[in-house]
């Protein structure tokens, strides 16, 4: 199959070549062009939907080795997280409180979101922010797109394209932490024959705020484009490789207390002397390849052909050291299904090891969509297909008490086999000068099936199908060029994620894992006027049923554990401002208020025998009304910056997260405080020196240098004798760090 795709991506780039007109390309046309990459899957200027647009130059302006999480931070309802305290590494986001996993993310067009896991890794993409041309955020459900379900939020990344001259940039960031990025790019711009070659390369280096938050990343970018007047065809190449240690245990309260902040157990373990030693290869390793064909054709002047190819091969493993709970005596052979072991005559039932997961997955994606203007009425018609398949495994490489087993001994092994395919189609219709109407329906059918055993050698094999209708529809109002109203009501139904099901199977179906379904209400209002000055203000009352919800548990791999609520809702205000205070000073600011409550809530926990053996019952607690996990009621943003001359600005940003619960019992003992942080930067450009264009910056991040959490875990085991453990790991993030930048432009 991966050969005949391959194939297919070849013989498609050299057919087409065959048909290229042989008129020179224009500008004009270059844009249209690009437009359409990502014009089926975004929201338009009289979209009814709440949505924020990031240009390249605001991306370029924001990125010194950090991933896409954090530079999005300033987005409304949007809070960024890290697991190694600073913004390379692991990262993560929530947008309304809806987290990754629910959360679409295109990359021209096509599906970056794993199909099993329904996420996107953005340590996998290591500095893909500098390769792209603009990201577009839909709050809610939004416009109907490719890939896994938007159920809280999507993503559009475009990448960058053909520049009309030919240039060169050479980019590098040195800051805290040993912190090292460095970039080099180059382009040859539009050629006569319409051709156009861009390329990037970049590494980033860093120990991290966390100990073992060591980070080592490169990331490959190859892109080879042909315009002619009405057609565009562009391939795309992304190598990401990277290295990263293993940050998503946290880190208890004792542990801070007697260690520090900065501490992370991570491959802990005591040595015979009783000395706490690390094992230093405790990492998370993946190495991905993203091949990427796309193809507009203007057939006539109402009508436009987007067809888009994509292949993404992945491989990775982690590596982490098995020490026990007390670091001392290692892990049960039983958990591995191995016998106890007789060394030098004495019999061990535990062992130190060291423990691989493993993954292979291919993932192919083919969807096309037609563009057809009939002014007043645009509709748009899109279809998609994948197929995924990916593998999991585990091995042994060392074994510290071992008899006879073999070297390298795999305990598991499963395999994941996803299909989908879907159909959008979206129409807009300006009824008049000043009102247009918005439709949209899209079906998704879904067939994953998966067989083997899991890591706790529990038989896996089952077949899942869903399919869903998911309408949406909205007015937009225009009374004059200030003002703008609009309205609109949208569903969205997502199937559950390989986590969930796995748990549901090996519960023999007694813990069912329903589909989930939201309906999406959104009121909104926008004003601008020729200052510059922009106002917004965005309500929305999302109603869910069967939602899934984080339980504040992570699996051993770092997984969240996810339950359904039969009725829950987040409701809320989104408000936005830009106002240019005078030639000098511009401010930006935005505030979100918000209920996310879930009605009817029961909690349960396992019961063990006093031997902490086997479980013996469930306990649960009942809950009228509780919050949900992770689900701030206030988030804020207030930026201000000030530009003496042209070529220098300086800006000053401060953050505002609420307090949150990580899990579902609104218990205070499980929650996170209300934090806020304060980032400084500025920037000065040097225009036309002898060496081009030279752009230096500074920043500051956590100003004040305040000591904050902003994610956790929590996990509660109960005797039968009333003895209750609690587990908690908690991510302190980064006191005051330092990045300073040069970037060269020619």
């Amino acid at each position: 199959m991966k050969k005949v795709f391959l194939a297919l991506i070849v013989l498609f780039f050299l057919h087409a070549t065959q048909i290229w007109a042989q008129a020179e390309p224009d500008s004009l046309s270059n844009v249209q062009l690009d437009e359409i990459v990502v014009s089926a899957t975004r929201a338009g200027k009289n979209t009814p939907l709440s949505y924020s647009n990031i240009t390249e130059a605001q991306l370029k302006k924001e990125n010194a080795a950090t991933n896409i999480p954090v530079l999005l931070q300033t987005l409304p309802s949007l809070v960024a997280v890290t697991e190694g305290g600073t913004g390379v590494g692991n990262t993560s986001l929530r947008i309304r409180g809806t987290d990754a996993t629910r959360i679409n993310v295109t990359l021209n067009g096509m599906p970056l979101n794993n199909p099993e896991t329904q996420e996107v890794y953005w340590v996998n993409l290591p500095d893909l922010s500098s390769s792209l041309q603009s990201v577009q955020v839909q709050r809610g459900v939004g416009t109907s797109t490719n890939g896994s379900a938007a159920f809280g939020a999507s993503m559009s990344l475009k990448t960058i394209g053909a520049s009309s001259d030919a240039y060169g940039a050479a980019s590098t960031s040195v800051g805290s932490y040993n912190t090292f990025s460095s970039s080099l790019a180059a382009g040859t711009g539009l050629l006569n024959n319409g051709f156009a070659v861009d390329a990037r390369y970049s590494k980033v280096l860093s120990d991290g705020y966390i100990r073992n938050g060591k980070v080592d990343h490169s990331n490959l970018f190859l892109s080879l484009s042909h315009y002619s007047v009405k057609q565009l065809l562009r391939i795309n190449y992304i190598n990401g490789i990277q290295h990263t240690g293993i940050t998503w245990n946290g880190t208890s309260p004792e542990q801070i207390e007697e260690f520090g902040r900065r501490f992370n157990s991570a491959g802990a373990y005591y040595d015979s002397a009783n000395n706490l030693r690390f094992y230093d290869n405790d990492t998370d390793n993946y190495y991905s390849h993203i091949l990427q064909l796309m193809f507009n054709r203007e057939l006539t002047r109402k009508l436009s052909l987007n067809v888009n190819l994509n292949y993404t091969n992945g491989y990775g493993y982690y590596e982490n050291y098995r020490s026990g709970s007390d670091w001392k005596k290692g892990d049960k052979y039983e958990k591995y299904g191995l016998e106890n072991q007789e060394v030098d005559g004495v019999e061990y039932k535990n062992s130190h090891m060291v423990r691989q997961k493993l993954l292979a997955n291919d993932f192919y994606v083919a969807n096309f969509s037609f563009n057809y203007n009939l002014n007043p009425l645009q509709l748009v018609f899109g279809g998609f297909w994948s197929d995924f398949d990916g593998s999991h495994y585990g091995k042994l490489p060392w074994i510290k008490y071992n008899q006879n087993i073999p070297e390298n001994y795999e305990w598991y092994r499963n395999k994941g086999v996803k299909k989908e395919i879907s159909f959008f189609t979206k129409a807009e219709y300006q009824l008049n000068d000043k009102i247009s109407l918005y439709g949209d329906v899209q079906f998704r059918y879904i067939d994953y099936r998966m067989e083997g055993t899991d890591d706790d050698m529990a038989d896996l094999t089952s077949n899942h199908y869903y399919s869903f209708m998911n309408p949406k529809g909205g007015v937009f109002f225009k009374p004059n060029d200030n003002n703008q109203f609009y309205a609109s009501v949208a569903v969205g139904q997502r199937e559950p994620l390989r986590t969930d099901l796995k748990d549901a199977v090996k519960f023999g179906g007694t813990k069912a894992i329903e589909p989930e379904k939201m309906i999406d209400y959104e009121l909104g209002y926008r004003y601008t006027n020729n200052q510059g000055m922009q106002l917004a203000a965005n309500l929305y009352y999302m109603d869910y049923n069967n939602q899934m919800v984080q339980t504040g548990k992570l699996s051993s791999s770092g997984y969240k554990i996810m339950e359904n609520v039969k009725d829950s809702y987040r409701a809320g205000i989104e408000l936005e401002a830009q106002v240019p205070l005078s030639r000098f000073f511009r401010i930006d600011a935005n505030a979100t208020f918000s209920k996310n409550i879930i009605k009817d809530y029961t909690a349960y926990y396992d019961v063990y025998d006093q031997y902490y053996d086997k479980v013996i019952r469930q306990d649960s607690e009942e809950f009228d009304k509780t919050d949900i996990s992770f689900s701030p009621n206030g988030i804020g943003m207030v930026s201000i910056t000030y530009t003496p001359l042209q070529n220098l600005s300086f800006n000053l940003m401060r953050k505002y997260v609420g307090k949150q619960y990580y899990d579902n019992t609104s218990n205070n003992e499980n929650s996170l405080s209300e934090y806020v942080i304060t980032n400084f930067a500025a920037g000065y450009t040097f225009n036309k020196s002898k060496f081009g264009n030279i752009d230096l910056q500074f920043m500051i991040n956590n100003l004040f240098d305040k000591e904050y959490i902003a994610n956790a875990w929590v996990s509660a085991d109960r005797l039968s004798d009333g003895t209750e453990y609690v587990y908690k790991g908690l991510f302190p993030q980064a006191t005051r760090n330092f990045m300073a930048r040069v970037t060269m432009r020619f």
